[in-house]
């Protein structure tokens, strides 16, 4: 069903002028679904976790209209401020009773300088953009899984695994296309 929405959004963004078809993203769309498929297969549980997690940027001023103009339009629709996370407990594959079990390492992936689909415009409204250097971002973090957290309430069990796909502020590396590494001590 996951698969089925996305592909419906891609299929739409086909039609955007601003945005257009991506097959990066169907091939990302059809991985997630895969992802979640082959862990339920192999282990019955799922071991990598997919998390998002979003940073307010710059850039939607100038393309309000396509990046969005609210903190939750920008939220859905400014790519340079989110980032997917594939993040998996240290002892998911072993025996490493001396950590916690909630203890997770992250990997993560975002861009920005993107104001438009294949490529930035040069005018927006008849005004000139600044010119902003597209690039992709590498990131490694520790994170935490939620669901590994013992409570004996059910409330808070449904919440914390529902807040499980946000991944949680920590010390980060950041490697740019270029080469480029950054250190945060909380990223999110």
């Amino acid at each position: 069903m996951g698969w089925v929405f996305l592909a419906t959004i891609e299929m739409m963004d086909a039609y955007s002028a601003k945005w257009g078809f991506s097959w990066g993203d169907m091939v990302a769309n059809t991985a997630g679904t895969a992802l979640f498929m082959g862990q339920q297969l192999a282990w019955g549980e799922q071991r990598i976790l997919m998390k998002f997690s979003y940073s307010p940027t710059d850039y939607a001023q100038y393309r309000p209209d396509a990046l969005g103009s609210t903190h939750m339009e920008r939220l859905l629709k400014d790519y340079n401020g989110q980032t997917y996370w594939l993040s998996t407990r240290v002892g998911a594959f072993g025996k490493n009773n001396h950590l916690p079990p909630w203890l997770c390492v992250s990997v993560g992936y975002g861009a920005e300088g993107m104001l438009g689909g294949p490529a930035n415009p040069a005018l927006v409204d008849g005004n000139p953009v600044p010119h902003f250097n597209r690039q992709r971002q590498y990131y490694l973090s520790l994170d935490v899984d939620l669901t590994q957290i013992k409570t004996r309430s059910r409330f808070l069990k449904t919440v914390l695994v529902a807040a499980n796909f946000i991944k949680i502020p920590a010390p980060t590396l950041r490697m740019n296309e270029d080469g480029n590494l950054r250190g945060f001590w909380l990223y999110f």
